[in-house]
């Protein structure tokens, strides 16, 4: 006897000393009332022969346990390794003090070096196969009902399921084994569920090809989807839903970031050089084409690609609403019908009719609460401060349209922050940002209210500004997020262990427990049903309605009996949203072009509309932790947009001007698979040696198509003039780049004067040169000597010899004659 009391204590002081030496994190907060082991022995070492092995607990039945009753653990050891690991044996280890603080439990839960707990090996059992390489082995252990005899009415205590290579730990497995006495010695704890019917952080959802956006809604919202997958594992539970009506309207039409075909790049048009025309008329920037009596031009251009690409339907109804001036191209894509089978669009119609049927039917234990649509993620709004017009598009005014789809009126008054928290001041934040009324309620975590020391706050309490707040305890809420490391049965004992130590803190008060299942949880269908039926069947657990706890009508806001007024204080960690400052700014650009857009396309076009459904997808509270899908969306419907504005173009080209007046000839391509009409063309010269008489134009354009219009010009030098042509929406959103236009511009002023003053120029020139090199005149060379012939004649008229040339070397006659 003395000799196997001493072989158990030598077994606990081991179990103690393994599991207290995990790697990892820092230990957690030390638990009072969990017994102490004496001075831990140094940490079991990984065997080294048997590298790559995990454990992970499949099983635990029953999940409660209570007095005469034997537990079955089933695990499953799993070989990462290349070789196979010989033999093992498996051991239960189990503490013999129930938890009494719940971060202790967390921390021996998840900590991966959590602090040290007294505990005793309970069974165990040989694997002498072992484990092959690469693959699994199931082991399931017995623990007799003499093991688990307990002294306390209830508790939720530490177990573990280690591995051993001989003497070596190569594998763990932790988890809590909650047990309950014959005698109920406690006041059973409520506990109210809300869940959310959101969609999930996923890009193709909104963007992307037909078939992708159409299976990513099937998976959603079709049958055996994630939201129906849900209502499913609720039947029988108390569920209250918080439904975002966006869940009900999947893209119906391509367009927009929606796509027909994959995206490809848009085809790009290169510049054209005209050849010179002279006097009157001017260079056209396009091929020869046959002007209509309307004045303008247009001949097809290349169908679209890429984003704005359609069906050929869409083209044909666009461009039935074009000008007669316009002629529409031939699209490149098939006709496609969207009431055919064979749609994936259809198809996603037809799941989300199929959920909201689904919607009708349940019953009134488990009522419909209505988010906003696109469930906003306000509490970061809020702080990034967006404008009215997105405001409006984020929060938009009329009836809930939620309530237009289940026939029946639905809670919409109820808040619901991703971060969890009421600050002080967040009621009138709340009102002014979208433009409504003050919340009926705000749902919010119990880490942002003022607890009570060493206990959890209830359910309900109430905020300073009098918002009643309906508490959603944290740490039970964050065991149904999911975590793929774990096991369902290892997700039910948390929970079980949670709410039975939350019981413990004030075993004898009637309280509520609510929980909130996060948008972002993984729990899959299945699993929340094993959650669900485990609480129904939990003793200590009594499963009620939220509206217990909310009130009715105007009770709600004159006071909730047993609530508390508390100062939320810090707000609960929580992924951070990617709709900070400079995001919300350029969702705010994004929203003014394609509010430009839709002054220029038709009102049927599907484009615009699922740019503005998109872009208010894009601040939902969903992409908390889902910033890379976020990003990705971002990019689709920004790319979508650009495109779209790209879409109409002036064609880049060179015009040579000889006149000093005279029209120019602008084309303008429409690549969209929409008409557009009142577009506002503006051209603006680089220079003051051209003025255009008119600088602005509206145009309209079938879809597919170009438009040639003629521009009055007047030259006033000469040179290279750029002229911009400018592209815009009738409220002046930009349409694209601006594109340039090189005028080579030689006015004909300019050049006739030039070509006279080089005609009189040559003529002086040439004169000039001719009298320099002339010789004597015949006259000259018949009459001989000049002065002589001059003497003969004019005799004694002539002037005195200093007069007349040469007079100082010649003598007068009358010096001869003397």
């Amino acid at each position: 006897m003395t000799g196997r009391l001493a072989r158990a204590g030598a077994a606990a002081v081991a179990a103690f000393s393994l599991l207290g030496g995990m790697p990892g994190a820092a230990a957690a907060t030390p638990d009072r009332s969990v017994a102490a082991a004496p001075a831990p022995a140094p940490a079991a070492r990984p065997g080294a022969a048997v590298p790559g092995l995990t454990v992970r607990l499949e099983e635990l039945s029953p999940a409660v346990v209570r007095p005469d009753q034997d537990v079955t653990v089933r695990v499953t050891v799993t070989s990462t390794s290349s070789g196979a690991s010989g033999p093992l044996s498996a051991r239960v280890l189990l503490g013999g003090t129930p938890f009494s603080q719940r971060q202790a439990l967390s921390a021996w839960l998840h900590d991966a070096q959590p602090r040290s707990l007294a505990t005793r090996e309970v069974v165990s059992q040989p694997i002498a196969a072992g484990v092959p390489a690469q693959g699994t082995t199931s082991v399931t252990l017995t623990v007799p009902r003499a093991a688990l005899r307990r002294g306390t009415p209830f508790g939720t205590y530490p177990l573990a399921v280690e591995v051993r290579s001989g003497s070596d730990r190569v594998a763990l497995a932790r988890s809590v084994l909650p047990w309950v006495g014959a005698n109920q010695e406690y006041e059973p704890l409520r506990l109210a569920w809300i869940a959310p019917l959101t969609l999930p952080a996923r890009r193709d959802l909104f963007a992307g090809s037909v078939d992708e956006v159409g299976q990513a809604w099937s998976q959603t919202v079709g049958t055996g989807g994630l939201l129906r997958q849900r209502l499913d594992a609720a039947v029988g539970t108390p569920v209250t839903w918080m439904v975002d009506p966006a869940v009900l309207t999947p893209p119906s039409a391509t367009g927009g970031p929606v796509t027909a075909t994959p995206q490809t790049p848009a085809a790009t048009t290169s510049p054209s050089t005209s050849p010179t025309v002279s006097g009157a008329a001017s260079a056209a920037t396009t091929p020869a084409t046959t002007t209509p009596a309307g004045g303008g031009s247009t001949s097809p251009a290349s169908p679209p690609t890429g984003s704005s690409t359609a069906s050929a339907a869409s083209a044909a109804s666009s461009a039935s609403s074009a000008s007669p001036s316009s002629t529409p191209a031939t699209p490149s894509a098939p006709a496609q019908t969207p009431t055919a089978p064979s749609d994936p669009l259809a198809a996603a119609r037809t799941d989300a009719d199929a959920l909201t049927a689904r919607l009708e039917a349940l019953g009134d234990d488990q009522p419909v609460w209505s988010l906003p649509v696109g469930d906003p993620d306000t509490a970061a709004l809020l702080r990034a401060g967006p404008d009215p017009s997105l405001s409006a598009v984020v929060w938009p005014a009329g009836t809930n349209p939620l309530t237009r789809a289940v026939g029946r009126s639905v809670t919409d008054s109820i808040a619901w922050p991703a971060d969890g928290s009421w600050a002080e001041g967040r009621t009138t934040a709340w009102t002014r940002t979208t433009g409504g009324s003050a919340p009926t309620a705000a749902v919010v975590s119990t880490d942002a209210v003022a607890p009570q020391r060493q206990t959890t706050p209830g359910a309900a309490q109430r905020s300073p500004d009098g918002t009643p707040l309906l508490a959603y305890d944290e740490r039970l809420s964050e065991v149904t997020a999911g975590d793929p490391s774990s096991s369902d049965t290892q997700m039910v004992q948390e929970f079980l262990g949670q709410s039975l130590t939350l019981l413990g803190e004030l075993p004898g008060t009637r309280r509520t427990a609510l929980v909130a299942v996060p948008r972002r949880t993984a729990l899959s269908g299945p699993a929340l049903r094993r959650l669900w039926s485990a609480t129904a069947s939990a003793p200590w657990l009594r499963q009620v309605d939220v509206s217990s706890i909310l009130g009715q009508g105007a009770q709600a806001r004159q006071g909730i009996q047993g609530s508390q007024s508390v100062a939320t204080t810090t707000e609960p960690s929580r992924p951070a949203s990617p709709l900070d400052g400079p995001a919300v700014d350029e969702l705010e650009s994004d929203l003014a072009t394609v509010n430009g857009l839709r002054r220029i396309l038709p009102a049927d076009a599907p484009g615009a509309r699922a740019w503005t459904a998109a872009i208010q997808q894009l601040t939902s509270a969903r992409w908390r932790g889902g910033s890379q899908a976020w990003t990705q969306l971002r990019g689709a419907v920004d790319g979508s947009i650009d495109a779209a504005a790209h879409g109409v173009q002036v064609r880049p080209s060179t015009i040579n001007f000889l006149a000093d007046s005279g029209t120019i000839q602008i084309t303008v391509n429409n690549t969209l698979p929409y008409a557009v009409h009142d577009v506002r063309l503006e051209l603006v010269p680089g220079s003051p040696k051209l003025r255009v008489t008119q600088s602005t134009k509206t145009l309209t354009i079938a879809a597919g198509s170009r438009t040639t219009i003629q521009v009055e010009v007047t030259a006033l030098g000469a040179g290279t003039v750029p002229l911009e042509a400018r592209l815009s929406t009738p409220d002046g959103v930009a349409l694209g780049s601006a594109t340039t236009v090189d005028m080579n511009v030689r006015p004909t002023s300019v050049w006739v004067f030039a070509l006279v003053a080089g005609i009189v120029g040559l003529i002086l020139v040439l004169g000039l040169a001719r009298s320099l090199r002339r010789g004597p005149t015949r006259a000259e060379r018949e009459l001989g000597d000049h002065e002589a012939v001059a003497d003969a004649v004019l005799g004694a008229t002539r002037p005195a010899g200093g007069d007349r040339p040469g007079g100082a070397d010649r003598p007068d006659s009358s010096d001869k004659d003397s």
